[in-house]
């Protein structure tokens, strides 16, 4: 069955986006998001996907990473404002790192939210399709020149960590980093 952009959002469901209007190739980059009942959300962003070659191309120092984000959502005029409580982070050192699950780096922090402050939007197109996307500046829409994820009904991953140590668990931390991380933590 070929994946279909969802039209309805229901809780305790992973959704997984596509880049722009595409579902995503098995080595794009690609968000997942999943309401909960109890009005509370979890979003993963998962770049860990590509082939070596992929990152860096540009000197930019880009390697493989995972971003999750734990927090609150709200529903307003039929769209769906999330905003982060939480947030944790695992970087890698290389694409080879990715398939034995050993980060060389991890970081995971509460989050204060401001008026000020970005937050990501879901909102219904014209055709009831659903798009993940920045806020505009009057928190109504997204912001149609910054990227933007049309959701979709058929997920690689069924279900995302409940918070930032569940998330923690599924990776290995090499030595070297990770005695480093415990060094800091300690100060």
């Amino acid at each position: 069955m070929l994946p279909k952009r969802i039209t309805e959002i229901k809780n305790n469901i992973v959704y997984m986006s596509g880049y722009y209007t595409e579902y995503p190739d098995k080595d794009d980059p690609r968000y997942y998001i999943e309401f909960k009942n109890d009005g509370t959300y979890v979003l993963m962003y998962d770049d860990s996907r590509r082939n070596e070659e992929n990152y860096d191309e540009d000197g930019d120092g880009s390697r493989p990473i995972v971003d999750m984000y734990f927090g609150k959502y709200e529903i307003k005029n039929g769209n769906y404002i999330i905003r982060p409580t939480e947030g944790a982070y695992v970087g890698f050192k290389d694409a080879n790192a990715v398939k034995k699950k050993k980060i060389n780096s991890y970081y995971s922090a509460k989050i204060k939210n401001s008026e000020d402050e970005t937050w990501m939007i879901i909102v219904p197109t014209n055709k009831g399709e659903y798009i993940l996307g920045y806020m505009n500046e009057k928190k109504t829409y997204y912001n149609k020149e910054r990227p933007y994820y049309f959701l979709y009904n058929k997920s690689d991953i069924e279900k995302l960590p409940s918070g930032p140590e569940e998330f923690r668990k599924h990776f290995k931390m090499d030595k070297k980093a990770e005695q480093e991380r415990l060094a800091e933590q300690s100060q």
